[in-house]
């Protein structure tokens, strides 16, 4: 049995397409004209009998219909039935430890129902699409039973050895050699920084936004059972108001799931939420759960959201290779996210972990980029490493890519240097280049790909993603079993004989809720929404609103290094700003964007209400 979702063609794309642009960029008379969902579907409507004809079809199919609305219809049937409808064959492919299956040629359509059909998703299972956040390993690790302070981390010792640093530069490693080319000791590695200390550094604090009256959606897979209780202490220990949190959560999800599938997501989901309430603390934040990693079941809900209009803001931590999976997404998605445009949601996805996809787990032949970040229609957050001094001050900004060195015979061997993470980026072999890039974009990335046709280049901004200037992040960990679902359909998880604990984490699975916390602030500052963001943003390019995010930076004198110790407790040495092919430069580059928000991006919004 599988579950697919067609969404229906509009009579006229063009047009939508012309209004979800000009409603985001400032000139235009459309500027933050925003739709209601009812107006959008007056204004822009399906081809005539799209929804009746195509119902009729699955129907005479044999096909069971779950639901339907002004832009889809959702329906279970079978591989066989689908491979019949559509006239394609369905293969089963062994990838990473799984079955998933894909189709082996598009589909075809009756020559009755192809025009109503923009898109059929579902026909393709792909493996998880998560970029787990990046926990610091070894030493540095912090974690506790809920005792009273874990958010407010000092300087710990081990065996006389410095551990770690409450800020940047705290405390030595005076018993290890300089850095490669330093004559200076390196530090010890951030313990990871509380909530206390980004928003003094980003200016949250000095600002007094709360973000008050803004609803920010998380979207991500299976569900946390300890998710409530664990924003409690959270919330308690870090001095931060009670979260207003909502769930929408399936009766089951995915038979395929496991119970390490469903753990590694819950972490992704208390990171996004907690990172999300640490920026903005008053926002109301709704937690949406697919059924399932694959990425078909996670654009169900954002479908809901543009449906519903439930949320001005919406962040996802999730994405693949935008080359491995199945190409109907990514119309699916663009429909989504113009629908959204319109009604003046803002969608925000990472770039993901693993900078131009060359390195890391499964390494790519060639370089990549991550969707849903890659959509136009979309604000692609990258990952920086981020200096904070010990008063909470932004201290310096660097792009995020790491490489661990090993200490061997007293020194730091750099030719045993491994790939410890990077903020993605890089040049879409999809998507053309956006109007809002030219002019900003160097040509030289833009054209990476293809010298006859300007790409999308990501991201478009960045902000704190490395795990070793990381993020203390609280959650119970505990043993997970699964067991059917009472609707039949699935199954469900539970958790038992949890402790709550706080450990640093990073990724840029960190970096899209934390700027998605901050258009939260904008927005309650402006008091009306942002919409469709990059137009304006690529506007506030090489202004005070953003930090150019250098290498090198200036208030360093050099690259990062710092002192840290591996999964078996070894010393390294982490050197940053490595980043595969991608380089962190002066101006736009692929590894941070336009760069990171500054204290005056807050409040750019109200003051200058018509975009200029």
């Amino acid at each position: 049995m599988v579950t697919g979702t067609v969404y229906f063609a509009k009579a006229n794309q063009v047009t939508l397409d012309q209004y979800a642009a000009s409603v985001g960029t400032p000139g235009s008379p459309d500027y933050h004209h925003f739709l209601s969902v009812d107006q959008f579907h007056a204004r822009f409507v399906n081809h005539a009998n799209a929804s009746a004809a195509v119902t009729q079809w699955v129907q005479q199919a044999g096909m069971q219909i779950l639901s339907q609305d002004t832009e889809s219809i959702v329906v279970s049937t079978t591989v066989a039935k689908v491979e019949q409808t559509l006239n394609i064959k369905i293969d089963r492919f062994r990838h990473q430890g799984r079955v998933d299956l894909s189709p082996t040629s598009p589909p075809q359509y009756p020559g009755n129902v192809g025009d109503y059909v923009a898109s059929v998703t579902g026909l393709t299972t792909s493996s998880p699409v998560n970029q787990p956040p990046v926990p610091k390993a070894g030493k540095n690790s912090r974690s506790g039973a809920g005792s009273a302070g874990l958010l407010h981390p000092h300087a710990a010792t081990a065996g006389g050895t410095l551990a770690c640093s409450s800020y940047f530069g705290q405390n030595p490693a005076t018993s290890y050699p300089p850095a490669p080319g330093q004559s200076s000791t390196p530090p010890m590695a951030v313990c990871g920084y509380n909530p206390s200390q980004l928003r003094r550094a980003y200016g949250v604090e000095a600002s007094g936004l709360t973000g008050k009256g803004v609803t920010i959606a998380i979207v991500d897979a299976y569900a946390s059972p300890t998710i409530v209780s664990d924003l409690a202490v959270y919330d308690r220990q870090a001095g931060l108001p009670p979260v207003q949190l909502q769930q929408v959560v399936p009766a089951s999800f995915d038979s395929r799931a496991t119970a390490s599938d469903a753990a590694g997501w819950y972490g992704e989901e208390t990171l996004d939420i907690e990172a999300a309430h640490t920026i903005a603390p008053d926002a109301k934040i709704i937690y949406y759960a697919a059924r399932s990693p694959d990425g078909a079941d996670l654009e169900a809900p954002l479908h809901t959201v543009v449906e519903q209009h439930s949320a001005d803001i919406v962040s996802g931590s999730w994405g693949m290779d935008e080359n491995a999976g199945d190409q109907a997404n990514l119309a699916a998605e663009t429909q989504i996210f113009e629908q959204g445009a319109a009604e003046g949601i803002t969608f925000d996805f990472s770039t993901g972990d693993n900078g131009d996809f060359t390195a890391g787990d499964n390494p790519t032949s060639a370089p990549t980029v991550n969707e849903p970040a890659d959509n136009p229609w979309a604000t692609a957050v990258g990952g920086t490493t981020l200096g904070i001094g010990p008063n909470g001050e932004y201290q310096w900004e660097t792009g995020w890519g790491e490489k661990a060195l090993p200490l061997r015979n007293g020194a730091w061997d750099t030719t045993a240097g491994t790939f410890a993470g990077a903020g993605g980026g890089g040049t879409s072999r999809v998507f053309p280049q956006p109007p809002y890039q030219q002019g900003i974009v160097p040509d030289s990335l833009a054209r990476a790909v293809n010298s006859a046709q300007p790409g999308r280049v990501l991201p478009d901004v960045s902000m704190l993603a490395d795990s070793t200037t990381g993020f203390l992040v609280g959650m119970s960990s505990g043993t997970i079993s699964s067991r059917p679902s009472s609707d039949g359909n699935g199954v469900q998880f539970v958790e038992s004989g949890t402790s709550f604990g706080v450990s640093t984490i990073g990724g840029t699975s960190l970096a899209s809720p934390l700027f998605a916390g901050m258009e939260a602030l904008a927005e309650e500052a402006s008091g009306s929404a942002l919409g469709f963001a990059d137009p304006v943003l690529y506007k506030l390019y090489n202004t005070p609103q953003f930090h150019d995010v250098l290498p090198a930076p200036q208030a360093l004198g050099h690259e990062p290094f710092q002192v840290t110790g591996d999964r078996n407790g070894n010393p390294v040495l982490m050197v940053g700003d490595v980043d595969t092919s991608l380089r962190t430069t002066q101006g736009f580059d692929d590894v941070t964007g336009i760069g990171s928000p500054a204290p005056s991006f807050l409040t750019w919004f109200r003051d200058h209400p018509n975009g200029n």
